[in-house]
């Protein structure tokens, strides 16, 4: 170690603010001149690499200045938020501190006061495509971004912009970042702004997600046939049926149910993908791209072509299908006593729908006697499900009860109307099947302790629980104290059931808790009360399901030679389908709230009867019974002076008062299909005139 380092060292622990050279010198034990000008020396070296600055010949340390590293997060009015990597409460960042970082991006950022922050360092930009509304200009034009936590036009240089036209729904990708706004060139026209089919179709883009295939993907999914194979357990002559919705065509998933003097013999039988999605395939690669299939109004954009997910794997009736089957043995208590994996060929019997299914539990003579083979198997079926939900209350897991709108198009595309989705016991009984299948699954390749993609729900936040605890308590409840069970906010839930704060207090429950996702460690599933839970059910529309049955059919087939790079090939698909599941859910809220919208535009001025489901200093949220929710602001509500009592949720004022769960009588005022947003007012009782439209 040098004599320069040495010294510069023993500097850097001193507390030298406001000395000149000769007092450091002399703190450090050097007097001689030659000793000082070497001192003198090490002290420039250190100004020039900004450990040190001067000011009139004396020296001070400069303090190293904390970067935060994080994700921005973008308003439309023009300011962030920094979500912190480590976990710390977001930052806020004026317009005026972005310093030409944009939503999205991960920087770094230092605190300027408070809880604001600058930006001092764009490590890497989040977002180089965008959906908008292309404006064109003479020279030039500019990319108006549908996402409005993007807070910057996207300016269009002339030649750049594939000769869209004005007012043309596109995709742009990001070419130049400038200090004004980011430059860029229009990569693909989607269609005129305002009809609806471009409208939904840039909601999709903008979550990553696509309507076509690849032309080299459909070649080979075209290609594909039915191999079967001699290593394969035949259930082909197995009394075998499937339940699913009226208009499903990618079926999963059949079962196959039998009742012995002490036990059920449960058979769930899922489609197997992986036989013709290879890994490494074209065809894998562009399922990995989707991760997932999106389900919205009148359509799908599958993750598997059409021919594979509607044809060659979908278990059909009255076709051999190949499939992976989870055989299960349970005793009367529903416990699950034996079970195994088998690769199998099925031939689904009977291609049923819930309602179908409902009418024959209900007594439907004429359905019974079509159905008469399969009679005894629906009864075992309801009674077997009705043991494994008991058990599960039992342990505590949790059913929450949000509701779900069905939005229903006509022939020319339009809502004819939107109601809560049903849900028929006969939707139970699957439910709980597949349950029983993904538990099992779970613990048998837990057990085997060989790499896995694992569905976890981990426990709720300690902070979030307890503002949960004091939002119930704001109304009117309590949940059990002690350590935080499924089982208590279960019981919270059966309190609540029937009431108009059913459907509020899930929601906020469930906005409690963390978000369940995908991972390769067991963590168990708390929403479930299940120590061991997978996604093995669904691989026509699931990557994750997919990724367990290659896992599942290796083991089988004794060829899991390489145990490293499975585990890598599971994280990734792990942590990528978590992502894309989030995008799928997003985009399929945003075209419910978009249908919803346009629905409303045709009842502006109609009243209808709603519950509140949310209480702001700016104005009270109401629901309707169709599922549509909409704001009245302060000025929509009947006149009085308001007081927001936040605690409680509540808007009290000197003749009204709102809280969450009240049933009130609105009027639409407004809807924005742009927005996706549907304007109320809260009607006086006395200014209703003509009959509410329930």
């Amino acid at each position: 170690m040098g004599f320069e380092f040495k010294i510069a060292e023993k500097i850097e622990k001193l507390k030298i603010d406001g000395m000149t050279c000769r007092e450091i010198a002399n703190k450090l034990g050097f007097y001689s001149k030659f000793e000082v000008g070497e001192i003198q020396k090490v002290l420039d070296s250190m100004v020039s690499s900004k450990k040190l600055k001067t000011k009139s010949n004396k020296y001070f340390k400069i303090k190293e200045i904390k970067k935060i590293k994080g994700v921005l997060r973008g308003n439309k009015r023009g300011f962030a938020f920094l979500a912190r990597e480590d976990g710390g409460e977001d930052l806020f960042v004026p317009h005026k501190n972005l310093n030409g970082a944009q939503h999205g991006d991960t920087v770094y950022c230092v605190i300027t006061k408070g809880d604001e922050a600058k930006v001092v360092d764009i490590l890497e930009r989040g977002i180089k495509r965008l959906v908008g509304t292309y404006e064109k200009g003479k020279n030039y034009g500019f990319v108006v971004v549908d996402d409005n936590s993007y807070y910057s036009d996207v300016f269009i240089p002339k030649g750049f912009d594939l000769s869209a036209a004005n007012n043309t729904k596109v995709i742009c990708e990001i070419t130049k970042y400038t200090e004004r706004s980011p430059e860029g060139k229009i990569v693909e026209i989607i269609g005129k702004a305002g009809e609806k089919q471009s409208e939904v179709l840039s909601i999709l883009k903008s979550y990553g997600f696509f309507n076509t295939f690849p032309k080299e993907t459909e070649i080979e999914a075209n290609k594909m046939q039915t191999r079967f194979t001699t290593n394969r357990t035949s259930f082909v002559d197995m009394l075998t049926i499937s339940i699913d919705g009226d208009d499903s065509k990618d079926l999963d998933d059949a079962i196959s149910v039998f009742k012995y003097d002490n036990y059920y013999k449960l058979y769930v039988h899922i489609a197997d993908v992986s036989h013709y999605v290879q890994k490494g395939s074209v065809l894998d690669k562009e399922a990995f791209k989707r991760c997932t299939s999106v389900y919205f109004p009148g359509s799908v954009y599958p993750m598997l072509p059409p021919v594979l997910s509607n044809g060659l794997c979908s278990l059909n009736g009255g076709e051999d299908r190949l499939a992976l089957t989870c055989e299960m043995t349970i005793n009367y208590e529903g416990d699950i006593i034996d079970r195994r994996i088998v690769k199998s060929i099925i031939n689904n019997d009977y291609a049923m729908t819930y309602k179908v299914v409902q009418a024959i539990l209900d007594g439907d003579k004429t359905l019974i006697d079509k159905y008469s083979k399969v009679y005894d198997m629906i009864k075992n079926a309801y009674a077997l499900a009705g043991i494994l939900n008991k058990k599960r209350q039992k342990r505590g897991a949790i059913n929450f009860e949000t509701k779900e709108c069905k939005v229903i198009l006509d022939g020319k595309g339009n809502v004819e109307k939107i109601e809560p989705y049903p849900y028929l016991v006969s939707n139970g009984i699957i439910e709980e099947f597949m349950l029983a299948a993904n538990e099992t699954v779970a613990e048998f390749m837990c057990n085997l302790e060989l790499p896995f993609v694992y569905r976890t729900h981990e426990e709720p936040d300690g902070e979030k629980m307890l503002e949960f605890k004091k939002f119930v308590e704001s109304c009117g409840y309590k949940i059990e104290k002690g350590k935080m069970h499924p089982s208590k906010l279960q019981k919270l839930l059966a309190e609540v059931e029937g009431s108009p704060m059913e459907s509020i207090i899930s929601k906020v429950m469930l906005r409690s808790m963390k978000k369940a996702k995908y991972t390769v460690d067991n963590l168990g599933h708390f929403g479930l009360a299940a120590e061991y839970y997978c996604h093995f059910t669904s691989p026509i529309r699931r990557y994750p399901d997919l990724q367990i049955h290659r896992v599942i059919k290796a083991m089988l087939d004794g060829k899991l030679d390489n145990i490293q790079k499975l585990e890598s090939v599971c994280a990734e698909v792990a942590e990528v389908s978590s992502e894309r599941e989030r995008a799928a859910e997003m985009a399929e809220r945003d075209i419910d709230d978009y249908y919803k919208a346009e629905y409303m535009l045709r009842h502006i001025g109609e009243i209808f009867e709603g519950v509140i489901s949310g209480v702001t200093a700016f104005g009270v949220f109401v629901e309707l019974e169709n599922t549509a929710e909409g704001l009245a602001r302060m000025n929509n509500l009947p006149k009085d002076h308001y007081e927001f009592v936040e605690k409680r949720y509540l808007l009290k004022g000197t003749k009204h008062q709102y809280s969450l769960g009240q049933i009130v009588k609105i009027q639409v005022l407004g809807a924005d299909t742009d927005n996706r947003k549907v304007t109320f007012k809260i009607l006086d009782e006395n200014e209703i005139i003509g009959e509410c439209n329930e």
